[in-house]
């Protein structure tokens, strides 16, 4: 059990990491973007996964039912709503043309953080995650009934954010290292592996929410 109010934020920091670091479609994406030098958006996805993984955590360290509630009644449209949104990047990596020597990336940054935000909170499985690792630890003192819940949880969602950005920012810095090993030919390869990668993960999110109708 936790009590102390200073371990909230370092254990949110442990999960923020836990949370973000099973290989899928934004870890891809962040890596095939540092390796086309575009290490500051790839930044930028990341942190939209993170602000997406943040606002799970709020739901689960703060109780809110409500929204509970509201993610479970509509999970199936969720989930097509984000195998739609990862079909889409799909094609648009795939047929892409990258270049070591490109100047500037081809999309705003904050398209691309709305984009990976949109993948992570169409994701059911990541409130389960929060909710369950939250249960799991034993945390005591959060929710919304006083203040020191208030600080405790917000303390807890801090940290989670945190945690997500420290994983993608190592991320960045490790493919950013073998940036100078590839070529033209190896990113091509790799928009292909990602883009199909991102196809199987839309085309089973858009299953499994038709499954679920």
């Amino acid at each position: 059990m936790l009590s102390l109010s200073t371990l909230y934020f370092p254990a949110g920091l442990l999960i923020g990491v836990a949370a973000a670091a099973p290989v899928g479609p934004v870890n891809l994406l962040v890596i095939q973007r540092t390796l086309c030098r575009h290490a500051g958006s790839a930044l930028v996805l990341g942190l939209g996964a993170a602000i997406g993984d943040g606002l799970f955590a709020i739901v689960a360290a703060f109780g809110l039912s409500a929204i509970t509630g509201l993610l479970d009644a509509h999970e199936s449209l969720i989930r097509i709503i984000g195998g739609v949104v990862m079909l889409g990047f799909a094609v648009v990596i795939w047929r892409s043309a990258p270049h070591l020597d490109t100047a500037g990336p081809r999309h705003s940054a904050q398209r691309l953080a709305l984009a990976t935000f949109t993948m992570t909170v169409t994701n059911p499985a990541t409130l389960l995650f929060f909710m369950a690792s939250f249960g799991a630890v034993g945390f005591v003192g959060i929710g919304h009934q006083t203040a020191a819940q208030w600080l405790n949880a917000g303390a807890l969602v801090c940290g989670v954010v945190a945690g997500s950005m420290l994983w993608w920012g190592a991320v960045v810095a490790m493919a950013a290292r073998l940036r100078g090993r590839v070529s033209d030919r190896h990113l091509t390869l790799l928009n292909h592996v990602t883009g199909a990668a991102l196809a199987v993960f839309g085309l089973l999110a858009i299953l499994a929410g038709a499954m679920r109708w």
